[in-house]
């Protein structure tokens, strides 16, 4: 606009600052004057409204040059705020986003890749909201996320958020392993890594209930309360809570323990707060997922209705306890607990039915199934019920009641072939009850006494799983994530198996490793003084720090965390140890290392391995070797879980008995990210 030149939307302006109503295309001058000078209005504050306003007129989407400025409106803002008002505009015109779909899916996957701050993670969300509403194909969405998994170091935190609830949302709809391996990626980060597990954790639930193999239901469950868990860790996250709480209930009801007491109260309070934090504010494209909560809610109450079954004099009201055991089996059916997909541009949302979450019948069917085959007359109360449901179909007006009839049939049909299957037995239920800390000779024993009651001992394993699930592991997301991984590789690989006094131990040490490893790649160079020089980048012909350097900074952080280690310990294995740690009756040993030419685990297992193994010669066959990497590192650091690595390598001297060596590395020779 010239100087001096009227300002086209000056009526749009004057009414905004008066609070007045907003003027109509008429009232600016119309759609052809206005479009005389394009310039001015793609510079102007008050585009988001101008495109409002073309948007809710018909006679403006069918004009070929207001389509062209709509277009080069949804391309041009530099300014976030503006970019954001102009593409909440248009995606709030079912015809606008219907018409240009395919061009503005196009054109902000363009700026999602030219932009690595704000700008890109707007642009990438306007995209992945057009492909939602069905009016644009998903592919190169798809492909963008793939791509993002190799440029995370480029973009900014505020893109890095945007790109959590983008992966999180395509995740729930589309069969892609994209969006979850940019998901486990984004949890490596700090400012985003709560955000990212709670949407690993809620992909993780909607797989398990939405699951036809039963026997992936209950581990996939875990899996999300883990992830729920990490999310909530700074009790920011209270939509994290909530879903934790209610998949405690799920996991308790099914392992036929009495739903935990503060289950219920737990998801009050969390749906409560998170109310109270949207209240007056408008709704945003994935609150859909929180208005779910509602239906939780009921599915808590159903399941505690029906756990009454189990009191003495419950039976006494039958009808109401058989409605109440229904409820439950019928509540895969009947309950949406999950957000729809979004309805496509172009048709007119219909009445929702919720689709079947087959995962959560098989999760609650056998014990509902068992508690009317345990109770004498159980089958010709639910008869009756029956009976009394076909007389009068129609009683409630209830639109679910055919289901509920339907399933209800299905259960008498269960019951009548026997019901209250269980789930398989676990392959190494010894190590299923490992989370009680007993010695492996202790486990042992209590898994010879529930040998006789097989149904007891899958109970108390489901239990304990589902408690472990539900703790806290780390602050940090990222630490949480590969010392569960770092466990699990211990369980599946340990010669002697991973129970009792000193997989606890071995637990506690590769949790305090994982935060030295945090905190020294988090450092900034010269942070920590002489005391941590051993980590500066090194010049040219420059003397190569030494393990003593590295031993001693881990010893004094052991120290600090209240663990009583021991450095140059001799008479161990024939030798002398680095450091030592014997909390119980049993020696753990550290080998320090360090290593400038390869920084690969092969390179790792084959140069020390033998050594560190060797001095473990009468305990458990786990050890610990601990490399101090020198190698240059022209492309940055690792993150944290590649930083650790379990492996099984042969015993030394000829003995039969394989030996667990768990390596971890400490990233030194460190660069500052600005010079990478």
């Amino acid at each position: 606009m010239s100087p001096g030149a009227p300002d086209p939307l000056q009526p749009l302006v004057d009414a905004q600052r008066a609070g007045g109503p907003t003027p109509s295309l008429v009232d600016l001058g119309g759609l052809g004057h206005l479009l005389q000078d394009t310039a001015t209005l793609l510079n102007h504050d008050e585009l988001p409204t101008l495109v409002a306003l073309m948007c809710a007129d018909h006679t403006a989407i069918q004009d070929d040059q207001a389509r062209a400025f709509l277009l080069t409106a949804a391309e041009v803002p530099q300014d976030p705020l503006r970019l954001e008002g102009v593409i909440t505009s248009l995606l709030g015109c079912p015809e606008a986003v219907h018409e240009l779909g395919d061009d503005l899916a196009d054109i902000w996957l363009d700026a999602s890749r030219s932009h690595t701050d704000l700008l890109g993670g707007i642009a990438l969300e306007g995209t992945a909201r057009v492909v939602l509403a069905g009016a644009a194909a998903e592919y190169g969405l798809l492909d963008r996320l793939r791509r993002l998994n190799q440029e995370l170091a480029r973009i900014d935190d505020d893109y890095a958020l945007r790109t959590v609830r983008v992966a999180g949302a395509v995740a729930e709809h589309f069969d892609s392993p994209a969006p979850g391996l940019l998901l486990s990626q984004l949890v490596e980060r700090d400012d985003v890594s709560e955000d990212a597990a709670f949407e690993l954790g809620m992909l993780a639930l909607r797989q398990a209930l939405h699951t036809n193999d039963a026997d992936r239901a209950r581990p996939l469950l875990l899996e999300a309360r883990r992830h729920l868990s990490d999310a909530h860790q700074d009790e920011e996250r209270p939509d994290a809570a909530a879903f934790g709480a209610a998949i405690d209930a799920i996991l308790a009801f099914s392992a036929g323990a009495p739903l935990p007491d503060d289950a219920r109260s737990q998801l009050d309070e969390a749906v409560l707060e998170l109310r109270l934090n949207l209240l007056g504010l408008p709704p945003g494209w994935r609150t859909p997922r929180l208005d779910t909560l509602t239906a939780w809610q009921h599915l808590l109450d159903t399941l505690t209705r029906a756990q009454h079954a189990d009191r003495p004099g419950a039976w006494l009201h039958a009808a109401a306890v058989i409605s109440d055991l229904v409820d439950v089996y019928t509540a895969h059916r009947t309950l949406d607990l999950f957000a729809p997909s979004s309805t496509p541009a172009n048709l007119q949302p219909g009445p929702v039915v919720p689709a079947a979450t087959h995962g959560l019948h098989s999760l609650l069917a056998p014990r509902v199934e068992a508690t009317l085959l345990a109770h004498e007359g159980g089958l010709a109360l639910l008869d009756e019920w029956l009976e009394e449901l076909v007389e009068d179909p129609g009683r409630d007006q209830d639109p679910t009641t055919t289901l509920v009839r339907e399933q209800a049939a299905r259960l008498r049909q269960a019951l009548d072939t026997g019901g209250g299957a269980s789930s398989p037995k676990p392959d190494r239920p010894a190590a299923q009850l490992a989370g009680l800390g007993l010695s492996a000779a202790d486990t042992e024993r209590l898994q010879n006494l529930l040998a006789d009651v097989p149904e007891l001992s899958e109970r108390i394993a489901a239990m304990l799983a589902s408690r472990q699930a539900a703790l806290p592991v780390d602050e940090v997301p990222i630490v949480a994530t590969a010392f569960r991984d770092t466990h699990r590789q211990l369980q599946e690989q340990c010669p002697d198996g991973y129970v009792g006094q000193f997989a606890a131990d071995v637990d506690r040490m590769v949790l305090h490793l994982l935060r030295f490893v945090d905190l020294r790649l988090s450092e900034t160079q010269k942070y920590g003084g002489q005391a941590r020089a051993y980590l500066r980048q090194l010049k040219k012909d420059e003397d190569k720090p030494r393990e003593a350097e590295l031993g001693r900074d881990l010893r004094d952080f052991l120290r600090g965390q209240g663990l009583r280690v021991r450095m140059e310990e001799t008479n161990i294995g024939g030798g002398r140890v680095d450091i030592a740690w014997q909390p119980h009756t049993e020696l753990i040993t550290l080998e320090l290392k360090r290593d400038w030419t390869d920084s690969s685990w092969d390179a790792y297992a084959k140069a020390y391995g033998p050594q560190a193994i060797s001095y473990q010669v009468a305990g458990p066959p786990v050890n610990f070797l601990v490399v101090l990497d020198l190698t240059p590192k022209p492309h940055g650091l690792a993150a944290i879980p590649a930083c650790i690595q379990v492996r099984t390598l042969p015993g030394p001297a000829d003995d039969p008995r394989p030996r667990t060596l768990i390596m971890v590395r400490v990233q030194g020779n460190k660069r500052d990210p600005s010079d990478v």
